[in-house]
């Protein structure tokens, strides 16, 4: 046989519907001397942890509970409902998987994240079938990372630039503090904090400056600290001397010694001859840091103007020139213009006296032999 048709049995009605119907059905809450709580445990959650929705004061022997997603009792935003009398939990339409509901009314809530954040109603539905709501709020705050400190400008000019540091990324809900030296920041018109003390302005650097600087960022959850941070501040190059060994010396003698003198430290050294780059050569060598040049031994092509200078990564100055003279002596293979003409001189008059000579003994010749005498003859004759 079978059951006779009517209306459906109360028991198949879905109990997070049955619970709708009766939050509607009742605009109020009567009076009670305890009234029904919501405790968030902790108040103030870390993104990743697991948080407890508490109720308290819930009426004894309750028909069932339902939590739902903000201020509303909508069952679009039901998370999950419990039946007291069957212990069945039935999980609503922004149930995440992540919530678990208590026989006792408390929800737990694992992992939680930042979209967690807002309102959670709980309603209670008595035996009597008046109902009670109440709302709890739950705030997330993200676990600071280590922030980092970065700089506008890595390599700022003493007296020059200004400097804009920044304390890690923008996050919500924190605050940041600075320290220079391990100290508080001093009073003065030449550090300047943005409104929110995330940025911290350097007006004018000097190398004083330097650091190191350190940044906190703290939030209701969590505080972090950066690494210390140090600016590299290039202050102006001093204009450096040159000093020499000896300023004239013989060729083929030596060594001499030019050495760049610089007035600080941290600079570089480099060396120019005659306005140009010095190429060495192969009797010049550098000391390790080239502020020493050696010559050994010198030549008459080392002749000419030295400079060194001195220079970091943002300036540069160099020394006046200093003059080297290298001397040298004539050998007997290279012969003055006035030995030269000497010998040319002497060989012109020797052919002159040749050539008289010469002419005399041809003068002599052409009148040899001489003429004969008047009464003589030759040897042996006779005239008849």
């Amino acid at each position: 046989m079978e059951p006779p048709s009517g209306p459906a049995s109360r028991r198949h009605v879905p109990w997070s519907r049955l619970l709708l119907a009766v939050s509607l059905l009742t605009f109020r809450t009567p009076p009670t001397s305890a009234q029904l709580t919501v405790e968030t445990v902790p108040r103030l959650a870390a993104e990743g942890s697991d948080v407890l929705l508490l109720a308290h004061n819930v009426s004894k022997n309750p028909l069932g509970y339902g939590w739902y997603r903000g201020e509303r009792v909508d069952s679009p935003q039901l998370i999950a409902s419990y039946r007291v009398d069957t212990n069945a939990t039935t999980n609503g339409a922004v149930y995440s998987g992540r919530e678990t509901l208590y026989p006792n009314g408390t929800l737990l809530i694992r992992n939680v994240t930042q979209r967690d954040t807002g309102p959670y109603t709980l309603l209670v539905t008595k035996n009597d079938l008046q109902t009670e709501r109440q709302t709890g709020h739950l705030h997330v705050h993200p676990v600071l990372p280590t922030p980092v400190i970065t700089s506008n400008n890595s390599n700022p000019r003493e007296h020059e630039d200004t400097v804009v540091l920044t304390c890690g990324s923008e996050t919500q809900n924190t605050s940041y503090m600075w320290w220079i030296n391990s100290q508080s920041l001093p009073k003065g018109t030449r550090l300047e904090l943005s409104k929110d003390k995330r940025t911290l302005t350097v007006v004018t650097v000097t190398r004083n400056d330097t650091g190191p600087y350190v940044c906190e960022a703290r939030n209701p959850v969590s505080v972090s600290r950066s690494d210390p941070f140090t600016l590299d501040v290039l202050s102006p190059v001093a204009k450096p001397s040159l000093q020499a060994s000896n300023a004239t010396v013989t060729e083929h003698e030596g060594p001499v010694v030019l050495t760049c003198l610089a007035d600080e430290t941290g600079v570089s050294i480099r060396w120019f001859f005659k306005g140009q780059s010095l190429l060495l050569a192969e009797r010049m060598t550098l000391s390790s840091d080239n502020s020493t040049l050696t010559i050994d031994p010198v030549s008459r092509e080392n002749t000419g103007d030295y400079q060194c200078e001195a220079f970091n990564r943002g300036n540069s100055s160099r020394s006046d020139p200093l003059r080297l003279h290298v001397t040298w002596r004539e050998t007997s293979r290279a012969l003055s213009v006035g030995a030269i003409t000497g010998i040319v001189i002497g060989v012109l008059l020797v052919l002159i006296l040749l050539a008289v000579v010469g002419r005399l003994i041809f003068l002599h010749r052409g009148n040899w032999p001489p003429a004969s005498t008047s009464g003589r003859g030759p040897s042996g004759s006779s005239v008849s």
